[in-house]
């Protein structure tokens, strides 16, 4: 789940916006029962999450860019876009940050990103594990670690012992 949104442009000035929008438009709609603004607003925050979740960064990026460009023409929006603007990476590229705290997140998001990869395939042996032994071993998570324990099964009452906090606790096979 951690790598859903690895390849996805995510969330700019353009999606919050029309995010935001769409979300008033409905509330507008609802409270005067209003129909078509509601299916309005329905389009709006569809039209945002495939936006959010699009896997065509160039395009998206270029749309953003040219709206901020129009943006910048209408004083209203600008100060609207400068006060929702959530510090995310689109926007701090397009506001002309330094490269120093941009190579700095990057590397934080590399480093995440392996951390994740990481956990993942830790996850998937530990799967595997539990998959081939599911039918000679019963497995349990330590109370006080969460380190995953495997007994055999048809064993009755045992004491078990966790190999990482050294924590005993009972349990039936």
């Amino acid at each position: 789940m951690n790598n859903f949104m690895k390849d996805r442009y995510g969330v700019d000035e353009i999606t919050y916006l029309v995010g935001m929008v769409s979300m008033f438009v409905a509330l507008i709609g609802s409270i005067f029962d209003v129909d078509p603004l509601l299916w309005l607003s329905i389009a709006g925050i569809l039209l945002a999450l495939a936006r959010a979740f699009s896997k065509n960064i160039d395009a998206r990026s270029r749309e953003n860019e040219a709206f901020l460009a129009w943006a910048s023409h209408v004083p209203m929006l600008q100060s609207l876009i400068e006060r929702i603007n959530m510090g995310s990476t689109h926007a701090s590229s397009t506001q002309g940050k330094s490269s120093r705290s941009e190579s700095k997140r990057n590397a934080a998001a590399n480093a995440s990103t392996q951390a994740g990869k990481d956990e993942l395939k830790r996850q998937k042996s530990l799967l595997k594990k539990m998959w081939k032994q599911h039918k000679t071993h019963a497995f349990l998570k330590c109370p006080q670690c969460g380190q995953v324990l495997s007994v055999p099964k048809g064993k009755g009452k045992l004491i078990v012992t966790c190999p990482k906090c050294h924590a005993k606790m009972e349990t039936k096979s």
